[in-house]
């Protein structure tokens, strides 16, 4: 069973994702979150399923931005109607993820050597 620990982490949009990262959990735990949701939706966890459901899709495409080099901000082009989601499906779906998208990773993110007193 994953820690809590992995669970944060996913629920997080700190880090990169890769593109079959992206991929394997757009087939594995979006469906999953969305049906939970739906099966939900007329009890009182309805709020709090959809809301997890949003959580965790805005943590997958967040880390995926940021493996592309982008912020999280990017996120907004959803918002435009049409082209504003073709142009992310586009961006995080299809493309590679490029070097500059290492400086949104933790575990990369000392470039220098640390001294030890």
């Amino acid at each position: 069973m994953p820690s809590t620990n992995a669970a944060v982490r996913e629920l997080s949009t700190a880090g990169t994702l890769t593109r079959s990262g992206f991929w394997l959990r757009h087939v594995t735990l979006v469906p999953l979150a969305l049906w939970i949701a739906i099966a939900v939706a007329d009890t009182p966890l309805g709020w709090i399923a959809a809301l997890a459901a949003t959580v965790l899709l805005i943590s997958i495409w967040g880390r995926r931005l940021h493996d592309r080099g982008r912020s999280a901000w990017w996120l907004l082009l959803a918002a435009l109607p049409v082209l504003g989601p073709l142009a992310l499906c586009l961006e995080c779906g299809l493309r590679r993820s490029v070097p500059e998208g290492r400086r949104f990773d933790p575990r990369h993110s000392a470039d220098y050597l640390t001294v030890a007193p």
